[in-house]
């Protein structure tokens, strides 16, 4: 019997909670040109306000997955809660474009704790039967940000209540957040490892700018035009996290703090998952590509970009809820999921290449790619906790989520990058269509670690 009566009430506002980083992401985006006019700000401190979120996230997760096995979940959560209701507050009433970029990284710091928790509380409140639909459940919630972020942040923009334009798309996560500190409060227990070792400071200063140095020319590269020194950067960073796996490694050996267990990157299964999170997270291109070529090429309104997109979130969403239903081993979902993820985007890619406008095939194909992606996350998020104790499940949780943010930051830069280049060259439509075509093609390197997976598991 599980010893956790309250572990589904629990996961609901666990769930809410972690919707608000994927929300603050999509419903920001839309925002954009309404903040540009506000402040009068550039191009580079518009693209600060975006970066800054997933630059500090990216950075801090897996330390937010620690501090939660460390001090308790529940608690790393709740002050997470905090961090992101007061930041939020202070982006909406920010008095100058500088003091928003410094508000959303104090966002970045609310995300970075919240993501890990959830998938960490999954693994020690929930038994091995109830896991798959707890997962799916989180899941699901990615593909619901993704339409309510570009719907609500469109009718939010529209409403102009008591004066307020940009400034409702944060305070909109004010009433969210403070439900979420009440739930929590009253549902979860505090869990968290018997013996509390402490934080490793160097491993994490380490960690940190190893992520930076990877994450940041990412996010700058197209506005340098790729210079050498940006890669010269890029390497470093991987320098680095070899260092800090090393060290790791060493600390480990003479029974020292740890920031990250390296034997769970040195198990082949886990590495694997983490590598085909990676690369269907490119995905975050289409985010990027489709909402310019809808407003710069086709001139659509903001609303008309947010509900494009929708037969792609419909199916983000409903694709978790089915595979908790679905009895098939992991490793068939998974060739499920990145099969349909990677027919979709192809054949939506087929089609833009010979027509220039949106069409009901094109939203076939998008809801297609759509459910290939809310199938292929759940599984992968349940197939990589599995293979690690509760006692590490926050720091695997926090590795998951870099996989996923690091996937998301280089293929938007990947791919976005490659249609600004094309645009010129083949002009919007066929640009278009490589690029998306592209995320399609990419998946075929997660369809040939999955065969490697299944050796390793069956071995």
């Amino acid at each position: 019997m599980n010893t956790y009566p309250k572990r589904w009430q629990a996961l609901n506002f666990l769930i809410a909670g972690a919707f608000l980083s994927p929300l603050d992401y999509f419903i920001v985006n839309m925002a954009l040109p309404s903040i540009k006019s506000a402040f009068r700000a550039s191009d580079h401190q518009l693209q600060m306000v975006i970066a800054i979120y997933g630059l500090t996230y990216g950075a801090l997760v897996v330390c937010g997955g620690r501090l939660g096995d460390l001090y308790g979940r529940k608690k790393i959560f709740t002050l997470g809660l905090y961090t992101f209701l007061f930041s939020s507050l202070a982006c909406a009433f920010s008095p100058t474009v500088t003091w928003l970029i410094i508000a959303r990284l104090f966002q970045g710091v609310g995300a970075s704790l919240l993501a890990p928790q959830v998938l960490a509380s999954i693994k020690v409140l929930f038994g091995s039967n109830e896991q798959p639909k707890a997962v799916s459940l989180f899941s699901s919630v990615f593909g619901l940000a993704s339409v309510i972020g570009q719907l609500l942040g469109g009718l939010l923009l529209s409403m102009h209540w008591s004066n307020f334009s940009w400034e409702l798309v944060f305070l909109v996560n004010v009433p969210i957040t403070i439900i979420c500190i009440a739930g929590i409060h009253f549902t979860m227990d505090n869990s968290h490892e018997k013996t509390n070792s402490g934080i490793e400071f160097k491993g994490s200063l380490l960690l940190i700018l190893a992520l930076l140095m990877l994450i940041c020319p990412l996010i700058f590269g197209q506005k340098y035009q790729w210079p050498w020194w940006i890669f010269a950067i890029m390497i470093s960073g991987i320098s680095l996290l070899f260092i800090f796996i090393r060290y790791e490694m060493y600390q480990l050996k003479n029974n020292h703090p740890i920031l990250i267990d390296p034997t769970l990157l040195q198990y082949k299964p886990f590495a694997l998952s983490l590598v085909i999170i990676f690369f269907y997270n490119f995905t975050s291109g289409l985010f990027i590509c489709y909402p310019y070529y809808l407003q710069e090429f086709l001139h659509q309104d903001s609303m008309h970009t947010g509900l494009a997109i929708v037969p792609y979130g419909v199916a983000f969403f409903l694709g978790p809820l089915m595979t908790a239903k679905i009895q098939l081993s992991s490793y068939k979902m998974i060739y499920i999921g990145l099969g349909l993820l990677m027919s979709g985007f192809i054949l939506c890619a087929s089609c833009f290449y010979f027509q220039q406008k949106p069409s009901f095939i094109t939203n076939i194909t998008l809801f297609i790619a759509g459910l290939g992606h809310g199938i292929i996350m759940p599984v992968m998020m349940r197939t990589a906790i599995n293979f690690t104790t509760k006692e590490k499940a926050g720091q695997a949780s926090g590795l998951v989520s870099i996989g996923i943010q690091i996937g998301s930051v280089m293929g938007g830069a990947v791919i976005g990058t490659l249609f600004f280049n094309l645009i010129s060259i083949l002009g919007f439509p066929k640009a278009f269509a490589i690029s998306i075509g592209m995320i399609g093609t990419i998946q075929i390197i997660g369809i040939l670690v999955n065969s490697r997976l299944h050796q390793y598991i069956n071995s």
